[in-house]
């Protein structure tokens, strides 16, 4: 029985999110959901996150197919080799060497989701 570990920040929860832990779990037979700290997104992005750890956090213990959902910081990987481990293509490269790098299929249609993403990202930027 394989466990696969998907890391991401799942901030806005949306589509592109739910693909990604799809492909995940079509891999593995367990999947755990790390997600990305407040701190470590904001290192990693430069930008907080718009909704709360303990808000992604919960919104994921209700989506079908993840067996457990953590806090993902720079320490939660400790044993790579007791799973298969996942990371969205946008992920920071530094994530954890050897992850299987997912590129999502869907992204979100809606126009003032992408719009906000978009202005905090070069807001993170400038």
């Amino acid at each position: 029985m394989s466990v696969g570990y998907l890391a991401d920040s799942f901030d806005l929860i949306n589509v592109r999110d739910l693909d990604l832990i799809a492909q995940a779990r079509a891999r593995c037979a367990r999947l755990v959901v790390g997600v990305f700290t407040d701190e470590y997104v904001e290192r990693v992005s430069g930008r907080r996150p718009v909704i709360p750890l303990s808000e992604r956090m919960a919104v994921l213990r209700e989506v079908r197919g993840i067996v457990e959902v953590v806090a993902h910081d720079d320490s939660s990987v400790e044993d790579a080799s007791a799973a298969v481990l996942f990371a969205a293509d946008d992920a920071p490269h530094d994530l954890v060497e050897g992850a299987v790098l997912l590129t999502p299929a869907r992204r979100s249609a809606s126009v003032v989701l992408r719009n906000v993403l978009a202005a905090e990202d070069q807001e993170a930027v400038a």
